[in-house]
């Protein structure tokens, strides 16, 4: 066949040609994606994703009777206490009842991370304020000013209460030299 016999057989079956080049590329790309997943050495897209969604519906029946409670949270960050730059930083925790009143007695612990990371990467105790009864306290280091999502997870006794709320942090004034807020 002559180079002027192949150019013209390709010019009048240029569509279907196309198509299957097409069809076989994506035919190629399915099979390149099957074998990288079925290899045995293939990783898990998320760790720990089937013990989470195992566990998924005990995690949403304890959140569902949280919300049933009614309860409200505040997260604060004390202004009369100072903060230096690398060091955790005082958190307050605010829990009252649907009426109003403050909720005692709870233990537990606050989850802080931000939004974009996914993952909780600070983690604090909560201590309750003895000259405030429903406030605790808890130290935790917010470094980056900007939104932080805050996990609540505490205990009552036999009742369990969590609470997941988004918090702004705002960032560390610039001070002179030599000075510590």
């Amino acid at each position: 066949m002559t180079p002027r016999a192949i150019l013209r057989v390709v010019s009048e079956y240029r569509w279907p040609i196309y198509l299957g080049g097409l069809l076989t590329m994506s035919i190629g790309a399915c099979g390149v994606l099957v074998w990288v997943a079925t290899r045995p050495d293939s990783p898990r897209p998320i760790k720990g994703y089937y013990e989470a969604a195992r566990a998924w519906d005990a995690t949403e029946a304890v959140e569902d009777a949280s919300r049933q409670l009614g309860w409200t949270v505040r997260y604060e960050l004390p202004a009369d206490v100072p903060h230096y730059p690398g060091m955790p930083r005082p958190v307050d925790v605010r829990v009252a009842t649907r009426e109003g009143a403050p909720v005692s007695g709870l233990s537990g612990r606050l989850l802080a991370g931000r939004p974009s990371d996914g993952r909780p990467n600070e983690e604090g105790t909560l201590t309750e304020l003895p000259q405030q009864p429903g406030t605790y306290r808890t130290l935790v280091r917010l470094d980056e000013p900007g939104a932080w999502e805050m996990r609540l997870d505490t205990r009552q006794q036999a009742l369990r209460f969590v609470h997941r709320a988004r918090m702004t942090v705002p960032g560390d004034e610039a001070l002179p030299p030599g000075r510590a807020r």
